[in-house]
């Protein structure tokens, strides 16, 4: 995500994550734990208007509104028993349409197929490229 945002993560956080990173139940805990901090030094210096993308798995975000007060009990109403199930297909920025680079060349994405595996024409051939291994170009 931050390649995609051409952003960078501080060190310190990005050791922590690190840290915990197989531990999946340590890993919303410290998400409920740093968003709320980050909500609090938003909402201290005058931010009145919180927006959060849950990308459908709202569990951490209930916990950093049932954290600050804004909301109570509802991290423990929250339903993640599809979590397991939702992957993200592609890539959120390469859909079909798009022209994507990768190590066979640049060509444009047909499709995505279900398992992220995009079908893309490289000079007319269209190619099985594996998810992860090819960017958009912009």
């Amino acid at each position: 995500m931050t390649k995609f945002c051409k952003t960078r993560v501080p060190k310190d956080l990005e050791e922590r994550m690190e840290a915990i990173k197989d531990d999946t139940n340590a890993i919303k805990a410290f998400g409920v734990e740093f968003g709320a901090e980050v909500c609090r030094k938003l909402i201290d210096s005058g931010t009145n208007i919180l927006h959060f993308y849950t990308l459908n798995l709202e569990k951490v975000v209930y916990g950093v509104t049932d954290d600050l007060g804004i909301t109570s009990g509802l991290v423990e109403k929250s339903n993640e028993k599809d979590a397991k199930d939702m992957v993200a297909v592609g890539s959120a920025w390469a859909r079909a349409g798009d022209t994507v680079k990768c190590q066979g060349g640049q060509g444009v994405v047909k499709e995505i197929k279900s398992d992220g595996t995009a079908i893309v024409s490289i000079d007319g051939k269209e190619t099985e490229i594996a998810k992860g291994t090819y960017e958009k170009v912009f």
